[in-house]
């Protein structure tokens, strides 16, 4: 009998201390579009098209090296990449190389390296990750707890990539509409849903069908990030900023003329070039060339302009407030931390108890 409280009690335990997987919003009409997989072509217009739109945040979960032409190596998807992070979209982490290593030193290396290239791209690192195809051990799920990460999954799967079983783009866009028409015909309270950035039709058709012709803007419903949506809109990155912009931001340059993309470096190591602006244009990009080099470009080109003021049209939180929202985030570490210790206490104590008069 008392192996098996002991069994019990550890079971317990272990489902307890461990990151649980987020997988719906909890803010009501609320609507999270997720983008998995980018920066890559197609994440440019994407972009473009949701700055566009009136009152609209998307989420990105991004990743450094998956599809080829690798993110980390082309400029044109960073600075999509810096310019949705500017607009106020937010950018979470998918890891490095899109799978989660077995061992665990492995598996914090491609989170942090993951972070650095996000960082080195838009100023932040996140806090928000989701993990490929949604797949996270128990082990894992545990230690991305102890590094501060939150786990998101979600309640609605558009199944955008699946053209397989659909026979053809066009049957794709169909099937995942009509999906969603009986998803939304639900009227829930909100809606965490999963797309991907990579695919074309995904978004010329269908994102765009979300949000102009699903009605649910009427209804009442906000399109947010991920974490406006469960209430965490100060929390997305580990600085405890937040970018608010209207529909159009200004170029965060004071200069109105585009930038053109600076050559890389000949040498053979990482570029980190820190002197290019977000291209403020809002037609949708045409692609550029890659570098030459084959070594990876890590484009920190652009800066965030922090002046609050009319001329750049950009709300970032002051220095104060951001202390204050990095005060509360070690708050509710802190408090998440103690509430752990005790109730393993509580339950060391328990298992004592059984265990010695059982």
């Amino acid at each position: 009998m008392k192996y098996f409280i002991s069994f019990v009690l550890s079971i317990t335990l272990i489902n307890i201390v461990k990151t649980e997987f987020i997988y719906s919003c909890t803010e009501k009409k609320t609507i999270a579009l997720t983008f998995d997989d980018g920066p890559h072509e197609h994440t440019r217009n994407l972009v473009d098209y949701m700055r566009k739109q009136q009152d609209v945040k998307v989420t990105f979960f991004t990743v450094a090296e998956f599809h080829y032409p690798f993110a980390v190596e082309t400029k044109e998807f960073q600075e999509a990449m810096k310019l949705a992070h500017d607009s106020g979209f937010q950018i979470a982490s998918h890891t490095y190389f899109h799978k989660i290593p077995s061992e665990e030193s492995e598996f914090k290396k491609t989170l942090t390296d993951n972070d650095d290239f996000i960082e080195s791209v838009t100023g932040d690192r996140p806090r928000y990750f989701r993990a490929p195809k949604g797949e996270c051990t128990d082990e894992q799920q545990k230690n991305l707890d102890k590094w501060g990460y939150r786990l998101i999954q979600w309640d609605t799967d558009t199944n955008d990539w699946d053209i397989e079983s659909s026979g053809s783009e066009e049957k794709r866009v169909e099937d995942s509409i009509n999906f969603l028409k009986q998803e939304f015909a639900k009227e829930k309270d909100n809606y965490l849903i999963l797309m991907h950035d990579s695919q074309s039709y995904t978004v010329n058709k269908i994102a765009p069908w979300i949000i102009e012709k699903s009605g649910m803007k009427e209804k009442g419903y906000r399109f947010v990030t991920v974490a406006e949506c469960l209430g965490d809109k100060n929390g997305m990155y580990s600085s405890g900023k937040t970018y608010d912009s209207p529909s159009k931001p200004s170029s965060t340059s004071n200069n109105d003329t585009p930038a053109k993309p600076s050559s890389t470096s000949n040498n053979d190591t990482p570029v980190f070039n820190n002197d290019t602006t977000v291209d403020d244009n809002t037609s949708p990009a045409k692609p550029s060339s890659t570098s030459n080099n084959d070594t990876p470009v890590f484009n920190n080109d652009t800066t965030v302009d922090d002046n609050t003021s009319n001329k750049n049209e950009s709300n970032l939180v002051t220095d104060e407030n951001n202390k204050q929202n990095l005060e509360n985030l070690d708050d509710s570490s802190d408090a998440q931390r103690i509430k752990y210790t005790f109730i393993y206490t509580l339950i060391s104590l328990l298992f004592m108890i059984f265990y010695f008069f059982s």
